[in-house]
């Protein structure tokens, strides 16, 4: 896969994304949609309407009692006086009085109008008559003007859906600016001027209708309304008739259809209130938007493609999301339509190209695979689509085959196989490895060298031995699958290979032992047996022309026992390394009786006491009596040699608690050394005099045994408290 061609289709999708927001939002395409969320989330901004704005209507009621519409004027002067006399704050009397009525009653409201001092009355514009475009305020009759204490437009303009949503507070025209009669409203208030506002336009969270207190016209002309409730108010009076003044379609939670002056009246409420809603700019509504889709496309570059589906799921939640906080809580409109609708867009399209460079990849390299310099022409559609699938299914089952048989031939190699990746990562083990790290599986995916970290292992030699927890020793080879690879090394193997290889693990811990017993042996020739035959020959010598020489013969005949001694256990133990055993049912107490009367001379020399404890019936074993009775003589002369004179050597027979025959042979000695309790089976010991006359092959014998019969042996010593050796057999 060309990797540049697709950062370069990926770099011009997301270009085309952030113009084709910035397109969205400019041309208001999107506009309906925006205008839809609006109407759902805007009740969730709006405030509680004020106590202290009034509705006086000109309804059905108040035409059916005081006559048709128009009606004279001195039933407005009417309205006037009872609300001047009721002392209320604001009155906007929201009906046009373009045309004269009569004088009478034209001074009359004028008269009314002045007495109060707090009428506003709206105006409205007019196309020009004139060949000049262009539109003029109309304003009422010049003496109402005068009379009032201020106008302001009432225009209304429904969104392109028809539903009223905002007021223009400004209205610009050739001629000048012309505020709205609202802001006349706020002006005339005084004391509520901070809720006059700099915007040009406002968006209007519309409350539901009767959330305003409304009273007909007939009962307040009347006097049924007590003048109580208007004191200290802004009244707002206008028609609700039936065929009178305006109806605009209004979304209060759903869409419904208010009169003008209850549209009046909400406007007011939110400057009052400060809860008139400011769109965002589109600067700040482009700049959200490529920064979502920033986030979009890097999601699409770094994460696998189902994580790019949950990351545009995420991204129109959350421009939801601020787009529903901002309106709350800031009062602040954000139309996220444009950066969402391209976010649907840009995920399958980057999908449809990621999947193309995929296909035309895995196609080309099916084809190198297959041997084959190019695809077939003719094929298009599905059945292009059909023979792609097909070579992908023929490669793949060819993979598979391959990999069974590697694992076939892994399976069969007599050693531990550890196949890697060329990251170092462990791919695949056989049985045997299996077997050696058991941990693989458990922990999921490693490196070489985490796998053997977990094993206990260590790697030395170089990089070419590996030693297990429990002591074996393997031979590491490994096959680079790529021949410019470096050769393994301690290095290399834990910090993970470069390169695709496949490691066999060959056991050597024989090998390895028997290195050890040939230096002990070389050892135990240089010195152990060479020892006594030197001092044999010096002993000689100087007894060559003595007359009185028998403690030095004496002497001579020691050493000269000591090296017998050495020679027949070397023998016997190499015998016993090599020699097959020879089991058969014997009676243990018999040979721990036959081993104590061999015992019996050197002990009366020192007159030491062996004590046996035995059953009484006979103890059966299935064991080699040759070796057993080795090992008995080997561990009761012993104690009879380093016991002192006068104390007792303790031989008895019996059970362990698992039910294996247990024996037992103490002396009252001083105990073994401690350079010889750290390794009292050491094959050719310490030699220190500490250790006594002989350090050879006694006790590496007599493990030897043990471990051939699949037995146990400990050893208890104290410094002048004497030796305890316990073995425990199978029976």
């Amino acid at each position: 896969m060309k990797m540049r061609r697709l950062l370069s289709e990926w770099a011009g999708l997301f270009a085309l994304s952030i113009l084709g927001a910035v397109a969205l939002q400019s041309s208001g395409i999107t506009q309906r949609i925006d205008n839809q969320l609006l109407d759902k989330l805007a009740p969730l901004a709006r405030a509680p309407m004020p106590n202290d704005i009034a509705l006086i209507v000109i309804d059905d009621r108040s035409l059916a009692e005081i006559g048709a519409w128009p009606w004279p004027r001195r039933h407005h002067a009417q309205l006037l006086d009872r609300l001047d006399a009721a002392e209320a704050r604001v009155v906007v009397l929201d009906v046009l009085f373009l045309e004269p009525g009569s004088r009478k009653d034209d001074a009359a409201l004028e008269s009314a109008m002045q007495k109060a001092g707090n009428v506003l009355l709206p105006h409205t514009f007019t196309a020009r008559t004139n060949s000049v475009a262009g539109i003029d305020p109309l304003y009422p009759l010049p003496q109402f003007v005068a009379a009032a204490a201020g106008t302001g437009h009432v225009v209304a303009e429904p969104d392109g859906d028809g539903i009223l949503r905002r007021f223009d507070l400004v209205f610009a025209t050739d001629k000048g600016e012309f505020e709205h009669l609202a802001l006349k409203a706020l002006a005339q208030m005084g004391d509520s001027a901070e809720g006059r506002t700099e915007r040009k336009s406002a968006l209007i969270p519309f409350h539901s209708e009767g959330s305003i207190a409304k009273h007909s016209a007939s009962d307040v002309i009347s006097g049924a309304v007590l003048p109580e409730f208007f004191a200290g108010k802004t009244v707002l009076i206008g028609a609700t008739a039936q065929g009178l003044g305006d109806r605009y379609s209004v979304a209060a939670g759903d869409v419904t259809l208010m009169t003008g002056v209850e549209t009046q009246a909400n406007l007011l409420s939110a400057l009052m209130t400060n809860s008139a809603i400011d769109p965002l700019d589109a600067l700040w509504q482009n700049t959200l938007a490529t920064v979502a889709l920033i986030a979009l496309f890097a999601s699409f570059w770094y994460l696998a493609p189902r994580y790019g589906l949950y990351a545009a799921l995420v991204l129109i939640v959350m421009l939801l999301a601020i787009s529903a906080a901002l309106l709350v809580w800031a009062r602040i409109w954000l139309p996220a339509a444009p950066a969402i609708i391209m976010i649907v867009l840009a995920y399958p399209l980057w999908s449809w190209r990621r999947l193309g460079h995929v296909s035309r990849y895995l196609d080309s390299e099916a084809l190198r695979m297959m041997g084959s310099s190019a695809a077939p022409e003719g094929h298009r559609g599905m059945e292009y689509l059909a023979r792609q699938v097909q070579r992908i299914s023929g490669l793949i089952h060819a993979v598979e085959d391959s990999l069974a048989h590697i694992r076939q031939v892994i399976e069969a190699a007599p050693d531990a196989m550890i196949v890697l990746d060329d990251q170092g990562r462990v791919q695949m083990l056989n049985e045997r490895a299996e077997q050696l790290f058991p941990s693989w599986q458990s922990q999921g995916e490693q490196t070489l060298a985490e796998l053997f970290l977990f094993a206990r292992a260590s790697v030395h030699n170089e990089g070419s031995e590996l030693t297990t927890d429990d002591g074996r020793t393997f031979l590491i080879a490994r096959s680079h699958l790529d021949a410019g690879s470096p050769q393994p090394s301690e290095r290399g193997l834990a910090r993970g290979a470069s390169a695709q290889n496949i490691l066999a693990l060959r056991e050597i811990s024989e090998l390895r032992r028997l290195d050890q017993e040939r230096g002990q042996m070389l050892e135990f020739l240089s010195h152990d047996m060479r020892t006594p035959q030197v001092a044999i020959i010096g002993l000689a010598r100087r007894s060559a022309g003595m007359r009185e020489s028998h403690d030095t013969m004496e002497r001579i005949r020691t050493q000269a026992e000591r090296t017998l001694k050495l020679a027949d256990d070397f023998v016997q133990l190499a015998r016993l390394e090599v020699s097959q055993l020879h089991f058969e049912d014997s009676d243990i107490g018999a040979l721990i009786e036959e081993a104590c009367d061999r015992a019996y001379v050197l002990a009366a020399a020192k007159r030491i006491r062996i004590e046996q404890h035995l059953p009484a019936e006979p103890r059966f074993a299935d064991v080699d009596a040759s070796l057993i009775a080795r090992m008995l003589d080997n561990l009761i002369g012993n104690a009879v040699k380093y016991s002192p004179e006068n104390t007792v050597v303790d031989v008895s027979l019996g059970a362990s608690n698992r039910g294996d025959l247990q024996i037992s042979v103490a002396d009252q000695g001083a105990g073994l050394p401690e350079v010889r309790i750290k390794d009292p089976f050491a094959r050719f010991g310490a030699h220190s005099s500490d250790a006594g006359p002989s350090a050879g092959l006694g006790l590496a014998l007599v493990k030897k045994v043990v471990d051939a019969h699949g037995g146990m042996i400990e050893v208890a010593s104290r410094k002048g408290a004497g030796t305890r050796f316990t073995i425990n057999l199978r029976s």
